[in-house]
């Protein structure tokens, strides 16, 4: 009786290593993007900023594509992340762009920045609602310089 426990036990523990190695892949890609960044992704940007190193990336251009998740104005965006991933999503600013539509796969190419409201008002010449972006207030943003829609995965 002991080997028939220690027998299934065996079995229940390579059956969960082979499901678990069956998910990784597809549950580390969720959320964070849509695919087909250049130099720079959302994940690794949020996590320069995390560990004190926004130096790293301020300034830095980077391509980034993902699902928007909350279209806060004409002029600013997010994008990526999820609760799946633990990633937050990405802020996107742009006074010249096409407008977009939660959950539009969009790719935007820009330059990462910390988020100071007066610095982007004076910048793009717009005065926003301070209550919608108070809560960016020196995170990552992108300002964009270019964007498409329904990019392909």
């Amino acid at each position: 009786m002991r080997r028939t426990v220690h027998r299934r036990r065996r079995r229940l523990y390579a059956w969960l290593a082979t499901l678990l190695a069956a998910t990784t892949p597809v549950l580390t890609g969720c959320g964070d993007s849509g695919g087909k960044e250049t130099g720079l992704d959302i994940g690794g940007v949020h996590e320069a900023f995390e560990r004190g190193d926004a130096e790293s990336v301020v300034g830095q251009e980077g391509t980034f594509s993902g699902y928007v998740k909350e279209a806060i104005s004409p002029w600013a965006f997010t994008i990526g992340g999820d609760e799946f991933s633990g990633v937050e999503p990405l802020l996107v600013i742009e006074k010249d762009l096409p407008s977009v539509n939660e959950d539009e796969l969009v790719r935007v190419t820009g330059t990462v920045r910390e988020f100071d409201l007066a610095k982007v008002e004076q910048e793009i010449g717009v005065d926003f609602a301070e209550t919608l972006y108070k809560k960016f207030q020196g995170e990552p943003y992108v300002m964009a310089r270019e964007m498409t829609k329904d990019t392909e995965q």
